[in-house]
């Protein structure tokens, strides 16, 4: 992820105004490390907890859980198809793009951010969480 990207990411999420849990790795940004804007971290205090790690299918299979942010590997797709919560797909190669296109376009389970995450990331969360349709 781009510096950029998280930056989309972050506003995104803080503009959606929905209660959120975000597991970001430390290595996930190119070039640099995770650090958000105080601004950010003000706007999201009553709503957001970040982390580095979570068990991810205990987390699915929770029923607070409204969707999930993924880039579609086959195991985050079917954790996320078990456990009947919709998804955000963000995929960049490999099988992520095939499971991408079932998840949204076969299965209407998914709707999917565009690779340059522009302006997007708060309409698509209210999407995913106000329902498919």
């Amino acid at each position: 992820m781009s510096p950029e990207q998280l930056l989309e990411f972050t506003w995104g999420m803080a503009n959606s105004k929905k209660p959120f849990l975000w597991i970001i790795r430390p290595d996930l940004v190119i070039g640099g490390s995770v650090i958000f804007s105080s601004e950010f971290v003000y706007e999201t205090e009553d709503r957001g907890l970040i982390a580095s790690w979570c068990p991810q299918e205990q987390v699915l299979n929770h029923p607070s859980i409204g969707g999930v942010l993924t880039h579609c590997g086959w195991n985050s797709t079917i954790e996320s198809v078990c456990a009947g919560v919709p998804v955000l797909c963000w995929p960049f190669f490999a099988d992520q793009l095939t499971n991408c296109r079932y998840t949204c376009n076969e299965w209407g389970i998914g709707v999917e951010i565009d690779t340059n995450v522009k302006r997007e990331v708060e309409k698509l969360v209210n999407e995913l969480m106000v329902g498919l349709s």
